[in-house]
Parts: C-alpha cells; sequence; structure tokens
C-alpha cells in the first residue's frame, strides 16, 4: 500500500483515522467499550488522573482510618475485607466528588451557553471570551473521544408557546390569502389559551424525563411510520468530485471499502474527532455502518450492529459476501482488495433474470415488504442466511456496469443521468433497507445511497470529507489503468479469500412479488426529473464581497426562481442543525418572510432601484441568519408544533389549529450539506471539489433543492420534480435559478462589485 505524506505545498498530512486499526476480538471489543464508557463518563478529567486520585485517597484513608468521613459511615463487619472495601468506596467516592462538579459546570455553563452566535465575532463580550477560553483549554488539556461530551450537552428546551405560536404566524402571514390568515390567527388564539396550554404541560414534563423532547418522535414518525418506498421518497444520494481521479472499478470499489472500514473502525473505538470539539452532537455516527432498516407493518426500525467483517457487493444481478479483514483482523490493503474485486468483475456468474431483480422486493411499501421480508427469507433456511449476510454487512457495494455517470461542463445531461441514478437506481440494485449503498461505475465514478433515518447532512458530508482526504491525500492511485475488459490470465494472490457468492432459494411464490415491485419503481423511476446545476460563474466569494450570508443570498435566490416559476410564494422548508443538545437532530428554518417577500417583489418593479433592492436583500438575508440561530438554539417553530400535535392526537385532544399546521404541504424543500471538517481545500484545487447530493421532492407538487458551495469558486444545485405533477419542472427551475443568481449578483454592481 502507497501512502502519500505531503500535500501540494509539502506540509504533512494526518489521516483522520488511525491507519493500523483492527477488527477487535470479542474481548477487544469488551475492553474497548469499557474504556470508552470509563473515558466519556470522567471526561474531562482522565482515567489515570482519576485512579491516581481514587489511589491517593485509598492510602490516606488507609493511614488515617478515623477520618470523618470514615467515621460517619457505620460498619456493617469487623473483618479486614470488610474495613478495605469501605475505604475502596469512599476512595471513589473522594475521587469523584471533583469529577461530577466539574462536569456539571460544564455542563449548565460551558455546553450551555451559546451567546456567541448573536454576537459580532470581532467585538465578542466578556462571557464569550471566558467560552473561548474554556473551549481551547479543553481542546489541548483534554480533547474529547467521538462520544465523550454527549452526556454533557444540555436537553433540547421546549421553547415558549407564546413565541411558537408567534413565529408561526409571521411565517405564514405573505404564503396565504388575507382570509385564510385571519382564520389560522383565530385558531392559534384559541389555541394558545385552551388546549395548547395544557399540551404545552405535557410536553415540558415529558422532556424532564429525556434527553431530548424531539428525536425519538422525529424519527419514528418523520421516517420510520412513513409506508411509501424508500427510494426517492426518504433516502438521499450524492456523487463523487468535479473531476475526480481516473481508475478502473475495481481500484475504486477496493478505495471505498478500505476507507469506509477504516472509518467504521473510528467510529467504533471513539477515535474518529468530534466537529466542534465535542460542542454538537456525536449520538448517531454509531448508526452508520452495519445498519439496517427492518421493515414493520405500522412502523419500521433499526437494526445496527455498528461493526461488521465484510461487505457485500452486488454486480450483474448476483450477491457476493466480501472479507475486509484478514485472519488477524487486520484490514486488508487497497492492493488486496482491488485483486479481490478484479477477481469477481471477470467471473462469468449468471443469475437468474428473476432472482437478479431480488432486491427490488426492498423497495416496496413497507408494510408489503414486512410481509414478504418475513415470508419469503425469514421462514426459508437459505433465505434467510442470505438475508443475514447482507443485513449484517458494514454496507452494500454495487459495481454498476454504467460507463457513462460523469460531469460533463458541456453536457449537463450526463450529471443529470448520474445523479438521478444514484438517488433511484435501476430497481433491482440497491438494498434499500441499507444504511449505505456505494456505487462504483465501470468508468471508475462514484457515489452512493444512503438511508435517511440513520442521520442526517452533519454526519453524512464528515465521512464524505474524510474520504476525500484519504482519497486524494494519503492513499495512492496505480500509475496505469488496468482495462479490466481486456485482462486476461489474472490469478489472484492464493492466500486471499475472494467474494463468496450469496446464495437465494427463488420461490414460485417471489417470482410475481419481485417482477410487482421491479415494475412499480420503473413508473416512480421514470415520473422522477431530476435536474443537475453546477454552477462556476461565481461562488461564495463573490457573495460575501456583496456583504450577505451565502446561505441567506442563495436561499433568497431560490426563492426568486420559486416566484418565476410558480408566480406565488410557498411554504419553504431549509433544513437547520439542533446539534448543540443531546440526541439532537435537525430544525425546519422557515425561509419565507415579509422580508424575503419585499426583496422578491422588488426584482419585479420596475420603479425600485438597485440600492433598494439590494438594501432589501440584505435585511431579508439578515433575517434568514437570526431565524436560523433561533433554530440552532432551540427556538424553532416546526419541531415543537410537530410534538404538540402528536401530543394532541396521544391524548386524544382535538385542535384544529394542530390539524391545520400538519396539513400544509412543504411545496420547497431546500437543504445545504456544510463543510464541516474545515479540511478539504476546494480552492486550490477546484477541480476537486465535491458535486454534492440530491434528494426527491417532500410534496408531489413540489421541488426539492440541494445545494452546496464548492469553495468559494462555485455553486450546485440538484433539482427535483415529478412529471405527473403538471405544474412543476425541475429543468425550468433550474434555468430561472440560474437567471436569478445572474440578477442579484448583478445589484451590487452600483458597489462596484463585479464577477
Amino acid at each position: 500500500m502507497t501512502i502519500q505524506t505531503t500535500n501540494s505545498v509539502a506540509k504533512p498530512v494526518r489521516p483522520p483515522f488511525s491507519l493500523d486499526a483492527k477488527y477487535p476480538t470479542a474481548l477487544g471489543r469488551w475492553t474497548t467499550q469499557f474504556y470508552n464508557s470509563t473515558f466519556n463518563r470522567l471526561y474531562p478529567v482522565k482515567p489515570w488522573i482519576f485512579a491516581t486520585t481514587a489511589a491517593g485517597s485509598f492510602a490516606y484513608y488507609s493511614r488515617f482510618p478515623k477520618s470523618w468521613i470514615l467515621s460517619a459511615i457505620p460498619d456493617i463487619s469487623k473483618s479486614e475485607l470488610a474495613r478495605y472495601a469501605k475505604i475502596g468506596l469512599v476512595s471513589l467516592f473522594t475521587a469523584y466528588i471533583p469529577v461530577f462538579l466539574l462536569r456539571k459546570f460544564l455542563r449548565h455553563f460551558y455546553f450551555s451557553y451559546k451567546g456567541f452566535l448573536f454576537e459580532n465575532p470581532k467585538k465578542p463580550s466578556w462571557k464569550t471570551k471566558v467560552w473561548a477560553a474554556c473551549h481551547q483549554l479543553l481542546k489541548i488539556l483534554a480533547a474529547p473521544r467521538l462520544n465523550s461530551c454527549d452526556a454533557l450537552l444540555p436537553p433540547q428546551p421546549v421553547p415558549a408557546l407564546k413565541d411558537t405560536i408567534e413565529e408561526y404566524l409571521n411565517t405564514i402571514e405573505p404564503i396565504v390569502s388575507k382570509d385564510e390568515y385571519d382564520s389560522v390567527k383565530a385558531m392559534a388564539k384559541k389555541f394558545l389559551h385552551e388546549e395548547g396550554s395544557k399540551l404545552q404541560v405535557y410536553v415540558t414534563l415529558y422532556s424532564y424525563f429525556t434527553d431530548n423532547y424531539v428525536t425519538p418522535f422525529w424519527e419514528k414518525y418523520a421516517y420510520w411510520y412513513g409506508r411509501e418506498p424508500l427510494l426517492i421518497s426518504s433516502s438521499v444520494a450524492h456523487v463523487d468530485l468535479i473531476e475526480d481521479k481516473r481508475a478502473n472499478q475495481a481500484v475504486r470499489a477496493a478505495h471505498v471499502v478500505y476507507i469506509e472500514a477504516l472509518s467504521m473502525l473510528s467510529m467504533y473505538n471513539q477515535t474518529l474527532k468530534p466537529l466542534g470539539d465535542g460542542i454538537v452532537c456525536s449520538s448517531h455516527y454509531k448508526k452508520l455502518y452495519g445498519t439496517t432498516r427492518i421493515p414493520g407493518e405500522t412502523v419500521d426500525h433499526l437494526e445496527s450492529y455498528q461493526i461488521a467483517r465484510h461487505v457485500i457487493a452486488f454486480h450483474k444481478g448476483c450477491f457476493y459476501k466480501i472479507e475486509a479483514f484478514d485472519k488477524n483482523n487486520k484490514i486488508l490493503s487497497p492492493e488486496k482488495l482491488t485483486e479481490i474485486f478484479t477477481d469477481l468483475l471477470l467471473r462469468k456468474d449468471e443469475a437468474n433474470p428473476i432472482e437478479a431483480k431480488i432486491a427490488a422486493l426492498t423497495n416496496d411499501r413497507r408494510e408489503q415488504w414486512h410481509k414478504n421480508r418475513k415470508e419469503f427469507f425469514l421462514k426459508n433456511r437459505i433465505n434467510k442466511k442470505a438475508l443475514e449476510d447482507i443485513e449484517k454487512a458494514m454496507f452494500m457495494v454495487i459495481l454498476d456496469d454504467a460507463e457513462d455517470y460523469d460531469y460533463v461542463p458541456e453536457k449537463p445531461e450526463i450529471l443529470d443521468n448520474f445523479m438521478k441514478n444514484m438517488l433511484t437506481g435501476d430497481g433491482k440494485n440497491r438494498w434499500v433497507d441499507k444504511s449505505l449503498n456505494y456505487i462504483v461505475a465501470k468508468n471508475g465514478r462514484a457515489g452512493g445511497t444512503t438511508e435517511h433515518s440513520i442521520a442526517d447532512g452533519a454526519e453524512f458530508d464528515h465521512i464524505m470529507e474524510n474520504f476525500i482526504i484519504m482519497d486524494d491525500k494519503i492513499l495512492e492511485y496505480p500509475t496505469e489503468i488496468v482495462d479490466l475488459d481486456k485482462l486476461e490470465n489474472f490469478e489472484p494472490s492464493k492466500e486471499l479469500k475472494l467474494a463468496e457468492r450469496i446464495k437465494f432459494d427463488l420461490t414460485e411464490e417471489m417470482k410475481p412479488e419481485i417482477l410487482r415491485c421491479y415494475d412499480h419503481h420503473q413508473t416512480r423511476k421514470d415520473d422522477l426529473v431530476l435536474a443537475a446545476l453546477v454552477f462556476r460563474d461565481f461562488g461564495k466569494g463573490i457573495i460575501k464581497k456583496c456583504k450577505c450570508s451565502p446561505d441567506a443570498f442563495m436561499q433568497m435566490a431560490i426563492q426568486l426562481a420559486n416566484y418565476k416559476d410558480q408566480g406565488k410564494f410557498v411554504l419553504t422548508y431549509e433544513s437547520a442543525s439542533s446539534r448543540f443538545f443531546a440526541n439532537s437532530r435537525t430544525e425546519t428554518l422557515r425561509t419565507v418572510s415579509k422580508d424575503s417577500c419585499a426583496f422578491v417583489k422588488s426584482m419585479f418593479d420596475e420603479n425600485t432601484t438597485d440600492q433598494e433592492r439590494i438594501n432589501l436583500l440584505r435585511q431579508a438575508c439578515e433575517n434568514h441568519g437570526i431565524r436560523n440561530r433561533n433554530c440552532m438554539i432551540g427556538k424553532g417553530v416546526d419541531r415543537h408544533l410537530f410534538v404538540l400535535y402528536l401530543f394532541s392526537r396521544g391524548f386524544n385532544i382535538s385542535s384544529p389549529f394542530l390539524d391545520y399546521y400538519i396539513a400544509q404541504p412543504w411545496l420547497l424543500s431546500t437543504s445545504q450539506p456544510p463543510n464541516v471538517t474545515k479540511k478539504v481545500d476546494e480552492d486550490t484545487q477546484p477541480e476537486r471539489a465535491w458535486i454534492g447530493a440530491c434528494f426527491g421532492p417532500v410534496a408531489k407538487r413540489g421541488y426539492g433543492v440541494c445545494y452546496r458551495f464548492l469553495g468559494d469558486h462555485s455553486i450546485s444545485a440538484h433539482i427535483t420534480s415529478f412529471k405527473s405533477a403538471g405544474n412543476t419542472d425541475a429543468d425550468r427551475f433550474r434555468k430561472h435559478l440560474i437567471d436569478s443568481l445572474h440578477q442579484m449578483t448583478r445589484l451590487f454592481e452600483v458597489e462596484g462589485v463585479k464577477y
């Protein structure tokens, strides 16, 4: 295995995780879990310091047995063993008191402080300066492990009901008619003084007994209760870089398995550096690898094994089990994995045409897949073994025969096809329940499909950025690209355990169900329109010169594009982070406001000057930023109302206001995968920028827009819609978005900003 030690400016590159990690033995698992549990329970005090303090206390109490604290505890027995047992317990108690007090201080002051979000970073208050000093001190003296701070994060607070209702009304006023607004306002007033106050008490009481009053409900009812097929409606997808390193399919697949296996071990061992040095939630990483969503009759659930020795590969309709570790528990090198994949790709295995489509069963409606899984797999010995191998695997690797997955600026339809295939698959080449499905095409381009209930953008982006660092800066590719179609007389190393084909028992009852699921997916896939965009005229560098937040600027561009497309303002969802709290995930950032609408309308008003439009844009961006920060500190609208609605159903309390709230469709759903590690430089090597991700529309008559900033130079935005909707067209929206970005940036020419 060849490892790079320097980057383009000759500075050492540190891998994001250990390169010599091994798969743990049974004893190794126990010791790892015990050490991590101890470390995390004592953090920020290191275990050796605690042990030294406890030992010192034991020595002290042994020498001075008449100490008041020992005297205060009655003797159970007069034996020497009982005496030393009492001294031992008191010593542990004495050593833990300062740890307990320090952890309480950190939780209620350090981890709870969020004042820095609302201050000018150039003029911080004294409180923020003290907080920043504590942050640096902890980072230097007590660097946390991945999950060290999860138990120290504060619980997500329940916002004041009056504030939530007031903000909700503010967000819908520009969208609905005056008559509808007056009606909703009357319902809201009644709700606030009647059933709402009772529900608020119930939710507040519940929040005292859980680390997060939102997440368990959000995962269960927003994800696991969904009965629609997962692809398009729930799962998310991504593709690789603008110009990925050229390699054949076997080499690229080997790199994927090698890097992701190391990533899995770093999360299991908790050696992966947490985002924000521990000030944001890291509790969902454990669901990324070795996890499967199990279909239920009414509700699904996750089975997470966290760690596995093997991956499952899919090629030409056949499933294979590939061991990623050798008999000494050491991960196989990229070269050895390349041999295994080369051997697999050169095989002449053929699957029964219907057996090749067996994975289509996983993309059925969830209640039907639950029934078929139970009938066709759990009751069949051969199929049950195959199912266990798949569900317990690290992840899936799909070896796609496509040779046209790519990014060619002059041919946008190529990227459209690439992105769409990552999101939809072909109906038979995704085991949809698996947390991660990585796709490697015949031409070496790669992407993936991710089951969304396991985690959110922060975790997905983290593993993606770590992959880029490893693939770009740490590992090297062969200088010669071997054409596998012309490779003859290939002989893999004899000591390698080659891919083992997984056997299925294809019964007569399975065949019509497989074909039904496959055909149904073709209809759904054909209905989806995906328009991918890599906008390279400018990026966030120019937007910053316009003195606007890049994210807010992009949201206003999306609003302008949607108004051009639909002729009205619609309920708009942007995924915002609430990761400052324990066991937290996301909040809804409502983009539409009176300020955003005023700006959009000004762009159609010939009597408004460019400077006036700039002022309106900046005001809208500022308002957007405030709403975003409120979401970050638990003062969002939607998760609060969502939980109140669930409590109203659970307690059988009628609420016309909550019924109205829950029925409103998100006709414009947006998300921005952020740069979370700050270690991927997309400016000095713009061709190595990540193209981004995509997801399907949340509403049948709406749009899905996933965008990201590619360094300072470019913006990607991938838009989805449904043909059957009639009122939407992703290709049309893409054109409106390009026009809007140009139109908005040209405004700033009056201030001397040019691109």
